[in-house]
């Protein structure tokens, strides 16, 4: 059996399910949700119940029963080192493979991609408002853009140097796509209204909030191009995003630190 520890926000979570699901079809294995951590995390939730997902949730063994499964069975955990996709993560070999780490890569899934978007389909119901924005941006040459603030700010890690990025991005996007219409996603929309500007028209997406993001993850994905942060959420929007003629643009710099991200960003995808 494949267990993955899931945590952190939407994004991460997608990773996490995703490294799982196709690592327990290259073993021919069943796969399980190890959700425990959000007993204790709060600043997330675990989100995938709106998702077209099929799994067993793992629950940790008493003692006994773990010194049962350490004796008979071979037990592995594997915990990611760095951001960098390992290819040995498909050589590992044991009865229950314990997988613990962000996997922020498609090289780890990309192979099984059809099983992965079918199971990331959300099939929770959207709001009245999010129906409307669908219908107009399914209607429309639109273009999301995401804009991560919030707990980025105080993060020195994540608070890259974006002052020139977005500017950039739309000038790109303007002078290839003709008749582009902005979708604005944001966690601090007034910001947004205050510093962000286009010469086409510009929508604001400001009805979800960390409950309903997997509306807003609905909405960015049906965009037919975007605008990404260096943002999990926003990726897995692009990567998701099923016009085989997107235009999809990142930020070159993903982190602050000499943490390996080289894996991160599609070839596919413009890198400002």
């Amino acid at each position: 059996m494949i267990v993955t520890r899931i945590y952190g926000g939407l994004g991460n979570q997608l990773f996490q399910y995703a490294v799982a699901k196709s690592l327990a079809i290259e073993k021919n294995q069943k796969f399980a949700l190890d959700i425990s951590g959000f007993e204790t995390y709060k600043l997330h939730n675990y989100s995938l119940q709106h998702f077209n997902i099929q799994s067993n949730f793992y629950k940790k063994p008493n003692r006994f029963v773990a010194k049962f499964l350490k004796t008979f069975f071979k037990c592995i955990k594997y915990r990611e080192a760095d951001f960098g996709y390992n290819s040995n993560v498909f050589s590992l070999e044991g009865d229950y493979i314990f997988l613990e780490g962000y996997f922020q890569s498609e090289k780890y899934f990309l192979k099984h991609q059809n099983e992965i978007r079918n199971d990331f389909e959300i099939i929770a119901p959207l709001k009245e408002k999010s129906k409307a924005a669908l219908a107009h941006i399914e209607s429309v040459n639109s273009v999301s853009i995401h804009i991560r603030r919030g707990d980025f700010l105080n993060n020195e890690r994540h608070n890259t140097d974006k002052s020139s990025y977005y500017k950039e991005a739309i000038e790109r996007i303007e002078s290839s796509v003709e008749n582009p219409v902005f979708f604005v996603f944001s966690d601090d929309i007034n910001w947004s209204k205050a510093n962000l500007y286009t010469k086409h028209e510009t929508n604001f997406i400001d009805f979800n909030d960390a409950l309903t993001n997997f509306e807003d993850l609905k909405l960015m994905s049906s965009c037919k191009h975007n605008i990404i942060a260096n943002s999990s959420f926003s990726w897995w929007a692009a990567w998701l995003n099923k016009n085989e003629s997107k235009i999809v643009i990142a930020p070159k710099k993903w982190l602050n630190d000499n943490t390996n991200t080289n894996d991160i960003i599609p070839e596919t995808w413009i890198k400002i």
